[in-house]
């Protein structure tokens, strides 16, 4: 096993690795972080309630409602209320934000083939005990 300050060392720079790459994915797609997080959430869980993406994403609804609104106002994501209780509302990707999803992908996946994702896969190796 590494020396723990070794181990701390790794960790540290992995943050950094991982700031950097996903600050990157988002200036690849033009979506800021968040509203990409929510989208590619959606995109795997269609109908889920709001509520619940806040407590999987670790945001708080009143900063996931602005990024709804914006995904909304740009035509990508639907929120519709459920049946049983309208107060309580679902969100999916529109029609337009699902052909922004298919090429949102495309972009992440060629990025992995860089060398900042190399690099980060190659760190994760050295965490392993």
């Amino acid at each position: 096993m590494q020396q723990p300050i070794n181990y701390i060392m790794n960790i540290m720079h992995l943050e950094r690795d991982l700031k950097r790459l996903t600050s990157n994915w988002s200036s690849m797609t033009g979506l800021s972080l968040n509203e990409l997080r929510i989208l590619v959430y959606v995109e795997q869980r269609p109908g889920i309630q709001i509520g619940d993406v806040a407590i999987a994403l670790n945001v708080a609804k009143a900063s996931l409602a602005q990024n709804i609104g914006t995904l909304i106002t740009q035509g990508w994501l639907k929120s519709q209320p459920i049946k049983q209780d309208r107060r309580l509302r679902v969100l999916t990707l529109t029609k337009t934000g699902q052909e922004r999803m298919k090429a949102v992908d495309e972009q992440l996946t060629q990025s992995l083939d860089s060398a900042p994702a190399t690099q980060l896969a190659s760190q994760l190796s050295t965490l392993q005990p």
